[in-house]
């Protein structure tokens, strides 16, 4: 079953590659790129930054990606035999991400399978999900998701430190796994597994500040150009926040910080709400899913590939289809307007006015809250929703949970 749903991926994959076939033909050029729709990151900033000379990006000037992006990036520089910012330099870098995420995508899609032993084919809303071909590919974000689905597989099968560190690889290459963190921590503390949740977070937050750590030693101002930036940018593509400054009244960036911070601090509330007050142990997806949706709607940058991180809970979830392909097509309207509102600036004619794309800004969000809250709900324990998720928590014959499992036979 693993298997076949992991070659479906692969051939969703393989349409990725193709939805970005022009740019693969004749390089990532502005504005073709965005008419076509078929930016991506990767062969980007490869030719506008030093990874087109093999340096590393960290060094010097600094790269505004997180150090677990930046640095997966500087490796496919490496492993291409062609330097430089001509086509030929561009094709290998994305090929060789293209084959990455092959191999990505497996690894979560294996994991989401051995997560949802009862319901395996779940996980086909993972491997088999439409977003993954306009999405997959457009920057690093399914390194992230695959190392957090991983990290999730090592704490079900009691290995704390090795989930520790593979969430913070995550968190290192897309902050937003720390929504993942949180919400698996929480729910082991619901469990009785507070040394293993305390052991969890040591790891990834000591994977973090190592690398960080490290990062600065070698070139202060590089290596924290991209902790900077996140805190000081305007606001970004896709958020609910550029709405006002698409309406002509920009927010200061003290405001977006605190709208930023307030969301998170929400987002923990809730999801310590939901673990810690309920009956019995609840299903990461039900504390996960709200966690995500505020940190979502309250961040400063919302871009397009940000929405694969609602793929694991779905996957975790017992989501129809429907709901999933309901909250596609919106995702599918905003990719599209997001390109042709950039390529307004070029060419007013063709493009997107700010007014017009504010209207597809707010489709999405309201999708996302759709699909989370759908997913919450599906989630929940077996009497109090439609069908019932596994605990992301091994059993252990320590906590209520597993005397309460053993009680109900």
């Amino acid at each position: 079953m693993a298997a076949t749903l992991v070659a479906l991926g692969a051939g969703m994959l393989a349409l990725a590659v193709f939805q970005k076939g022009h740019c693969v033909v004749r390089g990532w050029a502005n504005p073709d790129q965005f008419w076509r729709t078929c930016y991506s990151d990767v062969p980007v900033l490869h030719v506008t930054t030093p990874l087109a000379d093999r340096v590393m990006p960290y060094l010097g000037e600094g790269i505004a990606q997180p150090p677990g992006s930046g640095l997966v990036m500087w490796l496919l520089a490496l492993l291409t035999p062609r330097a430089g910012t001509e086509v030929a330099a561009q094709q290998w870098v994305f090929g060789l991400w293209a084959l990455a995420a092959v191999v990505l995508l497996a690894a979560a899609v294996v994991a989401a399978v051995a997560l949802r032993p009862r319901n395996p084919w779940q996980a086909a809303h993972l491997a088999l999900a439409p977003l993954l071909v306009p999405l997959a590919l457009v920057s690093t974000t399914l390194l992230a998701v695959a190392l957090a689905m991983l990290g999730l597989l090592a704490f079900r099968h009691a290995r704390p430190a090795v989930a520790g560190g593979l969430l913070g690889g995550a968190v290192l290459t897309d902050p937003v796994a720390l929504v993942l963190l949180a919400a698996v921590a929480l729910v082991a503390v619901r469990a009785g597994r507070r040394w293993s949740a305390a052991v969890l977070a040591a790891a990834a937050l000591g994977v973090v500040a190592l690398v960080t750590v490290v990062l600065t030693v070698l070139e202060p101002a590089g290596g924290t150009l991209w902790l900077r930036r996140a805190w000081s940018d305007d606001a970004g593509y896709g958020a609910l926040a550029l709405v006002p400054a698409l309406w002509g009244a920009d927010l200061p960036s003290w405001t977006l910080t605190a709208v930023e911070l307030l969301g998170w601090v929400l987002a923990l509330l809730v999801g310590g709400r939901l673990a810690l007050s309920a009956a019995t142990v609840p299903p990461l997806a039900r504390v996960a899913a709200p966690m995500l949706l505020l940190v979502l709607l309250t961040s400063r940058e919302l871009p397009v590939q940000a929405s694969l991180w609602v793929l694991p809970l779905l996957a975790l979830s017992a989501i129809s289809w429907r709901d999933h392909l309901l909250w596609a097509g919106a995702e599918a309207v905003h990719f599209v307007t997001v390109w042709l509102h950039i390529g307004f600036a070029s060419d007013p004619g063709r493009g997107l006015a700010g007014e017009d794309y504010a209207a597809a800004v707010v489709l999405r969000a309201v999708a996302l809250a759709w699909v989370l809250v759908q997913a919450m709900r599906t989630a929940a324990p077996s009497g109090q929703g439609r069908t019932s998720s596994l605990p992301v928590v091994a059993p252990d014959s320590r906590s209520a949970w597993a005397r309460e499992a053993s009680a109900s036979g």
